[in-house]
């Protein structure tokens, strides 16, 4: 197998770890450190059960680590830089947004044209 294969597909499987965005608000929220499962669940408004799924599906990809102190359980990155690499990625996101709006605003022109 090609090292680019390989490589394609451990990205591949990151990217589809990452795929739901509540899994990505996760790692947003722990961009700047450790937080308690409770914190995280209020932050992120969502049930208990399914920030548990996605917190045990970030774990088994190694994208999160858990920390128990006694009845509390921290959550934070594997890799701090992750957090920093998603906020890269909405400058994509911003210009393909940008693009799309020029998009809609010639689709009014066109239209507007037939109908005058």
């Amino acid at each position: 197998m090609s090292y680019r294969k390989v490589v394609a597909e451990e990205m591949a499987n990151f990217l589809s770890a990452l795929s739901h965005p509540d899994r990505v608000r996760i790692a947003l929220e722990l961009q700047d450190g450790e937080q308690e499962v409770s914190a995280l669940r209020e932050a992120l408004g969502i049930s208990p059960s399914r920030l548990s799924q996605h917190l045990g599906l970030l774990k088994s990809h190694h994208i999160v680590r858990e920390r128990k102190e006694g009845r509390r359980v921290f959550y934070h990155l594997e890799q701090v830089g992750l957090g920093r690499w998603l906020l890269e990625g909405m400058t994509f996101i911003q210009q393909e947004s940008q693009r799309l709006g020029e998009v809609v605003a010639a689709l009014h022109q066109v239209t507007a044209l037939k109908e005058g």
